[in-house]
């Protein structure tokens, strides 16, 4: 006689797509204007999710360019308060270009030059070296990292000495409704 199979239970994960986010129009794409540090001074660039946005940001990718002739070092800081004097990205847009009309993220992709304020509260997770003349790219963090609403996620930019240098930075990321926001 046959032996019954132990059947165990089996998990059904749902998985978060960047490409299914982008055909849903909820997959955005941002960058920062001109970043200038150096002397003292370094540059910041982010997402803010505004306390009541009623989403969680999604992570996906993130590059940093270097225009500059020197290297420099970028800290990759959580839930960091920004910089007092920021300016809003206006280089934002939804991914998928398809959707009419265009949908707007929630969150607001901020960026800063010539800073001096420290990084309050917030948690530097980790630092890459950007080298001269090029651009890093994360690896697709595929909304592992996740922003709830009042959070950022924020790029420090600053130079190895006084030397003074330029960057940009680039952000991706995608929206879904905070499921424990009573703005939903």
């Amino acid at each position: 006689m046959p032996e019954k199979a132990n059947k165990q239970p089996i998990e059904v994960v749902n998985v978060p797509s960047p490409t299914l986010n982008s055909k849903l129009g909820r997959y955005f794409i941002g960058k920062t204007g001109l970043l200038n540090f150096g002397g003292g001074y370094y540059a910041w660039g982010g997402i803010v999710n505004p306390i009541d946005s009623g989403v969680n940001l999604y992570i996906d990718i993130f590059t940093i360019t270097n225009y500059s002739t020197q290297n420099f070092i970028s800290e990759i800081w959580l839930n960091a308060d920004p910089p007092k004097k920021t300016a809003v990205s206006f280089d934002v847009t939804p991914t998928n270009q398809a959707v009419s009309p265009p949908p707007k993220p929630k969150a607001v992709m901020k960026y800063a030059s010539f800073s001096t304020e420290p990084m309050t509260k917030g948690v530097n997770i980790f630092d890459r070296i950007v080298t001269q003349n090029s651009t890093l790219v994360s690896d697709s963090h595929n909304g592992s990292i996740i922003i709830g609403p009042g959070g950022s996620f924020s790029i420090i930019l600053r130079p190895n000495g006084y030397q003074y240098l330029t960057g940009t930075i680039v952000l991706t990321w995608w929206e879904e409704k905070n499921e424990s926001s009573v703005n939903m």
